[in-house]
């Protein structure tokens, strides 16, 4: 039916919801795929609320389709809400590390994306309690010379 009428992708709800943010937030991989490839575009298409499938699909968990749609197009990761806040905010709200790593994998610039209220992925992680999220957005040590002068606490929070 998308070979016919390809236009059907690009159909919107009043929140301006397509196909691809339902399939996205329901963690449909291979429909994400065909809509993908119909329109690669679709991805770009944010709500009324700023969020795109990525946000959806990031925040409800689905590593496979944070996969397609980071493959479809990288930058998309960059995209904020009317928050201000990316896919990665989202992602450390939950419990997936995977998902996390897998958004920081194409631009670890993304860790410093700041959102309306100046907290970065990292911030919203802590806040939620979000500790094994959190230290996997720390960068390990590059050497333990780094902590000759540290106490306890430092070494803590670096789990040593």
């Amino acid at each position: 039916m998308l070979e016919t009428f390809p236009n059907l992708a690009m159909t919107v709800d009043l929140s301006c919801t397509t196909a691809l943010h339902t399939a996205a937030s329901q963690g449909h991989t291979d429909v994400v795929n065909l809509l993908l490839k119909t329109d690669s575009h679709l991805a770009k298409i944010a709500k009324n609320n700023g969020k795109t499938a990525l946000h959806s699909a990031a925040r409800m968990g689905h590593r496979e389709v944070v996969k397609s749609l980071i493959g479809n197009d990288a930058s998309i990761g960059f995209r904020t809400d009317k928050k201000g806040q990316t896919a990665l905010h989202m992602a450390v709200k939950g419990q997936n590390e995977g998902i996390v790593l897998e958004l920081v994998k194409p631009d670890p610039a993304i860790l410093s994306v700041e959102d309306s209220k100046g907290n970065t992925p990292l911030h919203t992680a802590t806040n939620k309690g979000r500790i094994k999220v959190s230290s996997s957005l720390i960068p390990p040590p590059l050497s333990f010379s780094i902590y000759k002068n540290s106490d306890e606490l430092h070494f803590a929070f670096a789990g040593r």
